[in-house]
This record gives structure tokens, sequence and C-alpha cells, in this order.
């Protein structure tokens, strides 16, 4: 157990922040309270990337084989080094780009998906895969209604494909989809057979949010008890990852909120990147674990992952928003004369993340909501302008109309093209329907 306390915390803070909660003048309610710290139960943990693989599923996004290496490089360098390099069933450049991790980045622990299925597993033989994320489906309406079987049937199929697996060397790992909307028993059940059956190959499981229908509290809840009955089925010391999806944007919270409770192992994308919604965004998580619970992250490089963040934005082609949690141009970017005038003071008034800590800098943007703070500190003074508290004023005023001219006028149409254009780039990344048909007449004629 890792203790995460309000003592700890003050330990990790530079003396200038950590001596304002001495003071008393600012308080962290995620560590004051000892009836809440109490019940914190945090280990030892470990991040699963699969950027490389669920990340790639996001609508329009391909990655080449050799941009996935340098992806692979760079989640070393940030210190994340257990990695689902992709799906080789996928395409025989998929089964290329994991041969080609696989030998080139010996510090990465590589797994790959690959569904119950005789096709998929080949691939991954050919990818030469050590490892193999081989999943099925959990709850029952998934099983019945996607897979067109009973929950027997479903385990009996698994087990099965299962041996193939084995009897090609592989090292499992028993993923299954929709466990959130599961039966928790034959979740239990499913789990207990196929660890037994895998042997000394097990390799782990976890806990998929595949919907994204947990809440923090629920997911909490849903961990603790299915800990409670794996070990009532003789299986105390199982290991659960979890894996959240973020349709309602709750995928950093759900993942913090279980590993509050002792969840040792959390799945996620760079920049939150996947299915429909995405995942969890590794970044929001990591800053959060260190900056809100003094968390220490061994081996985690900070300024690498705002790296990491803006390689994997280029290749996929998914612009960061601006509004983007941590790396995002407006993380540290600053227009209101209230808020700028505070940071300008001392930077914890409005940034509770330190941006050294990211290799940022503060920026003060003036328009329409600047203050004379600003405009004095961040533009005047820099250039050796001094003027008296009148022209300040006056000089403060025409800017803001300034800013609401150019937004009113010139601006008005870029802004509303920038928008079409957006839309129109990303629905363009994926095949259109009339090039899929072409490819399917000519096949279907030869």
């Amino acid at each position: 157990m890792v203790k995460v306390n309000m003592k700890n915390f003050l330990k990790g803070l530079p003396p200038e922040r950590r001596e304002i909660f001495e003071k008393g003048w600012i308080h962290n309610y995620a560590l004051e309270p000892e009836e809440l710290v109490s019940q914190y139960n945090f280990g030892s943990i470990t991040f699963a990337d699969t950027t490389c693989r669920d990340g790639e599923q996001m609508p329009g996004v391909v990655f080449t084989p050799e941009q996935k290496l340098e992806i692979v490089h760079m989640l070393g360098d940030v210190g994340i080094t257990l990695v689902e390099i992709g799906y080789p069933g996928v395409s025989k450049d998929e089964v290329k780009a994991c041969k080609m991790i696989a030998e080139n980045v010996p510090k990465a622990i590589c797994f790959v998906m690959s569904r119950a299925n005789k096709r998929d597993i080949d691939a991954a033989i050919e990818a030469e895969a050590k490892a193999l994320d081989l999943f099925t489906s959990c709850s029952e309406f998934h099983v019945r209604e996607k897979m067109g079987l009973d929950p027997e049937t479903n385990i009996t199929k698994y087990l099965e494909l299962l041996d193939y697996a084995l009897d090609h060397g592989m090292g499992i790992i028993f993923g299954m989809e929709d466990i959130s909307r599961s039966d928790l028993d034959y979740y239990v059940r499913i789990v207990k057979t196929v660890k037994e059956a895998a042997g000394s190959r097990w390799l782990g499981t976890g806990i998929s949010d595949t919907t994204s229908a947990f809440t923090p509290r629920s997911a909490a809840w849903f961990y603790l008890e299915a800990k409670k009955r794996f070990a009532a089925a003789g299986e105390p010391d199982i290991s659960l990852g979890m894996h959240f999806h973020n349709d309602f944007g709750l995928a950093s919270a759900n993942t913090l909120a279980v590993m509050e409770v002792g969840a040792a192992a959390a799945q996620g994308t760079v920049l939150g990147i996947g299915e429909r919604c995405g995942n969890t965004p590794i970044e929001e998580v990591l800053v959060a674990l260190k900056v809100i619970y003094g968390y220490k992250m061994r081996g985690i490089d900070f300024e690498k992952l705002v790296e990491l963040c803006e390689l994997v934005s280029k290749y996929s082609g998914i612009p960061i928003p601006v509004n983007k949690p941590i790396v995002g141009l407006n993380a540290f970017r600053h227009e209101s004369g209230i808020h700028a005038h505070g940071v300008l003071k001392n930077k914890f008034t409005y940034e509770i993340i330190p941006s050294e800590m990211l290799g940022k800098k503060s920026i003060f943007d003036i328009g329409k909501f600047s203050g004379t703070a600003s405009v004095l500190q961040g533009v005047l003074e820099p250039q050796g302008i001094k003027p008296n508290k009148e022209q300040l004023y006056k000089i403060t005023m025409a800017v803001k109309e300034a800013h609401e001219e150019k937004m009113r006028g010139k601006m008005k149409q870029s802004k509303e093209d920038f928008v079409k254009t957006y839309q129109d780039y990303m629905k363009a990344m994926v095949l259109p329907l009339k090039e899929v048909l072409e490819i399917a007449k000519k096949i279907m004629n030869e």
C-alpha cells in the first residue's frame, strides 16, 4: 500500500506552494479529511497503453508501422512500457507493425489483441506475438444478441480457442467486453475457469467499461465487490486492470476512483483517442495522481508526456482541442483580467497544475475580457511603455473594443469556415461508401 496523505503531499511541493497550505490559506480536500484518506488503498500502479490498438479504432485514424514504432518508443521515454501494440487480425500492415515493434523495442512489454477465433489467433502467430489479449463478451446481452450464443456455450467455445492459442506458446490476457453491464457471478466464474485453463500462461485480466456505464462510485463498488467474490471463489490475489470508455466524460474520474480503492493497473490512450468518444486519457490521470494526490510517479517524465501527446496528434490527424486538460493550448492561457491579474501575482491563484512540470509557461492573451494589469504587465511594460493610470484605462478599453470588432467583423466568417472545414476534414478521414462499393464490385466481377 502506498501512503497517500497530506503529509506526503506537502513534502512533494515546492516551498512557496507548501507554505500556502501550511498557513491554512488553501486546502486540499482530496487529502485533508481523515475519514476520506482512511479509505484510500493506493497500490503500486501500472499503466498499460492502448493507443496503437484502441486508439487507432477511432474513426479515420490510421498509423503506419513506422509511426506506431515511434509512438511506442516515445511511450518508453515517458515511462510507460506495458503496451498493447495492435490487432494483427485487422490487416497485413498490422501484422508488420506488431512484428516491427516487438523486434525494435526490447524494453517494452508488448501484447496484441485477438478475438476468440482461429483467424485472429493465426494473425497473432504470424506477428510472432508472445502475449495475447484474447477476448470474448461478458454481458448476456452481448453474448446472445451479438454473438448468437448462450452464456455456457460462450465459455465452451472460448476454451477451445484458448487451447489453440496455448498450443502456440501464447501468454494469455483474458479480455472481455461489456463487463460493466454483466452479471457479476458469471464474470467471476468465467474468469476463474479461464485462469485455471491457462495455467502458467495466465498473464492477467481486468474490468472493461465498454459502453461507459460506470460512474466513479459504481466503478469503485464493482471493483471491490468483484475482488470480494474472487476471494470467496479461491482467488484472493487476482489483479484486475481497469479499462474505461469516455462517452460521458467520466473515464479519468472513474480511473482515479478505482485507484483510490486499490486497483493496481489501468489502461488508457494518449489524448483519450479511441472508439466513439474515446478512452481514459493517460496524461490526465498521470498528472492528476501527482498534482491532486501527491502520488509519487516513479519513472514518469512529464515534459516528455507533452511531446508524446503532440506526436500522437500529428500522426493520428486529430487536433488537440484548445481546452483539452493538461496539454491543450488554453491549459495555461489567460485572457480574463481577473484571472490574469491573479496569476501575475502568484500562478497558484488559478493554475493548480505547475506549468513548469510540463515544460510550459503561462500565456497572457489580450482581448475583450482583459484588464489593465494584463495590458500593462503583459504587453506594455516589457516594451518599455509606461502609461499613466488614465492612459492605461483608455488603452485597455480601446483594446477591448478592437477585439470585439475583430471577432464580429473579418474573423466572424473565418471562424465559421474553420469549424466547417474541421468537421468536413474529420468526416473525410474514413473511406467513402462509394469507394467501398467500387472495391466490392471489382472483386465480385473477377
